[in-house]
């Protein structure tokens, strides 16, 4: 990934974050949306958004296809306040990053349960000698 296409990509980040807070707070039922992420094609056309929700009322499907509804209208504010040749195409997409990093540490929370509970129902090898 270039420079420049990290550069575009955190200064959308960044602006989209705010508008997310202030302009789009209408869309009922999304909860706390936050921009984990924003990759940009080489072309800087195209920038792929991804979400996180917290606290949302409905389905994350159902949350994406709000915000896409709203797509034209997120792509103007942004094109208010940043100054590129071509505003980029949004693209949305959920991050399911935080609820598989969730799921991984009850797992291994489970595997060390029981992994504990395993060595407390075997005697040690000293204490069955006596």
């Amino acid at each position: 990934m270039s420079v420049r296409m990290e550069k575009v990509g955190e200064e959308i980040k960044n602006k989209l974050n705010t508008a997310m807070s202030k302009d789009l707070s209408e869309i009922g039922g999304l909860g706390l949306v936050t921009i984990t992420k924003v990759l940009m094609t080489p072309d800087l056309k195209i920038a792929r958004i991804y979400l996180s929700f917290l606290g949302n009322k409905e389905p994350i499907d159902t949350c994406l296809e709000k915000i896409n509804n709203k797509k034209k209208h997120i792509r103007y504010l942004l094109a208010k306040q940043i100054v590129l040749r071509y505003m980029p195409d949004l693209n949305f997409y959920h991050d399911d990053t935080l609820e598989y990093a969730d799921k991984m540490t009850k797992l291994l929370n489970e595997v060390k349960e029981q992994d504990e509970s395993i060595h407390k129902e075997k005697p040690s090898a000293s204490e069955s000698e006596e």
